[in-house]
């Protein structure tokens, strides 16, 4: 009886130590996952961060892209402009060569009218010659009446070159009122020319506007530049502020990454004795408790409610499960029709939740036969695990109590049942 004592002494101070370790266990498991999430936060702020520098610098290609073809589009109008002032001096320079060969023809004009001039001069003079000559005319038409036929036959002739002198006048009037419509004619021509110069002043005018409007939008685009350089100076500010920052959370983080790994390294012998201890008694129990519920299932379901239960073992070939040929093992119920797959595990992570999601799928592929329900029953469920059931349509019994406190309220709401 005293021996007896004794062992159950013993064996109270062993549970109280594994209780005692299990907690500063917990403790620790849930300082590291405080700090994994805390870097999980900070690599995704990263990555946030080298986006939106990849998107900055994008935009500035853009930018600059787009100012480089704008310039490009400005300087081909200029020397459109210029290649269009450079012909307009070349009509000029024509019109100058066309106007200097119009006074040259009005010169030659001025010198045939002198020529002109100087043969009716010289008409005149014949004309007072003539004169003269009837003159004495006159004096010998006493004495020669016989000479006045030919006299007449002669004022015949004078007559027929007065008819061609008015002749020769008519067509000085033709021409000088040909003159008159090319004057006219050269009129038109000046009007012309004054309403184009009176177009292109407009047309300077609206060019003035023109510049005006883009001077404006050149002061614009450099209050604009303006703001740009204000928020990027606004955003080295925030960047300098969260460098600062971020020096400090990494010193606090240093400093309980030091504290942290010193506790371990205390309690690193004690620790893997437990381990290695706790861990044996932990996988005996679990593959005990594991075989210990499937055969109560199984006795409960086929001798009171006459259900088919089978422990299927087959081989997959093709590696769908685990990636190379491997044996499955899975518990099958079957009650009139409805096929149920169901795990007992003494604990799921959510590796191994996909893992069971797969041997569905490749049993399911492997008979062509549809599975109703999936079910996964587990007194231990991995956090993370949750989140993988719910998503892949598999029904989770678990213990409440073992559970995160933060999921407890969202997995009720989602009919996660537990016992």
């Amino acid at each position: 009886m005293e021996n007896l004592g004794v062992g159950l002494e013993g064996m109270n101070v062993e549970s109280f130590i594994l209780n005692e370790l299990k907690n500063l266990n917990t403790r620790l498991d849930q300082v590291l996952s405080l700090i994994i999430n805390d870097k999980v936060h900070f690599d995704e702020k990263w990555a946030e961060n080298e986006r939106k520098w990849i998107e900055n610098e994008q935009k500035w290609a853009e930018f600059k892209a787009y100012s480089d073809e704008k310039w490009a589009a400005n300087d081909a109008r200029w020397d459109a402009n210029d290649a269009r002032w450079d012909a307009n001096d070349l009509k000029w320079i024509a019109n100058d060569a066309r106007w200097d060969a119009n006074d040259a023809r009005w010169d030659a004009n001025d010198l045939k009218w002198i020529a002109n001039d100087a043969r009716w001069d010289a008409n005149d003079a014949r004309w007072d010659a003539n004169d003269l000559r009837w003159i004495a005319n006159d004096a010998r038409w006493d004495a020669n009446d016989a000479r006045w036929d030919a006299n007449d036959l002669k004022w015949i002739a004078n007559d027929a070159r007065w008819d061609a002198n008015d002749l020769k006048w008519i067509a000085n009037d033709a021409r000088w009122d040909a003159n008159d419509a090319r004057w006219d004619a050269n009129d038109l021509k000046w009007i012309a020319n004054d309403a184009r110069w009176d177009a292109n002043d407009l047309r300077w005018i609206a060019n003035d506007a023109r510049w005006d409007a883009n001077d404006a939008r050149w002061d614009a685009n450099d209050l604009k530049w303006i703001a740009n350089d204000a928020r990027w100076d606004a955003n080295d500010l925030r960047w300098q502020i969260n460098d600062i920052r971020w020096v400090n959370i990494n010193s606090i983080l240093d400093d309980l990454i030091a504290s942290f790994l010193e506790f371990k390294k205390d309690n690193l012998k004690f620790d893997e004795f437990m381990r290695v201890k706790v861990g044996a008694l932990g996988a005996r129990w679990g593959v005990a408790t594991e075989n210990s519920y499937r055969s109560m299932l199984e006795s409960i379901l086929v001798k009171s409610f006459n259900v088919e239960v089978q422990n299927f073992i087959g081989l997959d070939e093709s590696g769908t499960v685990f990636g190379r040929p491997d044996q499955i093992e899975l518990d099958i119920i079957i009650k009139n029709g409805v096929l149920i797959i169901m795990e007992l595990k003494s604990s799921i992570s959510k590796n191994d939740l996909y893992i069971f999601e797969r041997k569905v799928r490749w049993y399911e592929s492997k008979f062509d036969i549809i599975v109703n329900r999936a079910i996964v029953v587990s007194p231990m469920v991995d956090r993370w695990a949750i989140a993988v059931a719910e998503k892949l349509k598999i029904e989770l019994f678990s213990n409440f109590d073992d559970l995160h406190f933060e999921f407890s309220g969202r997995l009720k709401t989602k009919g996660i049942r537990f016992f």
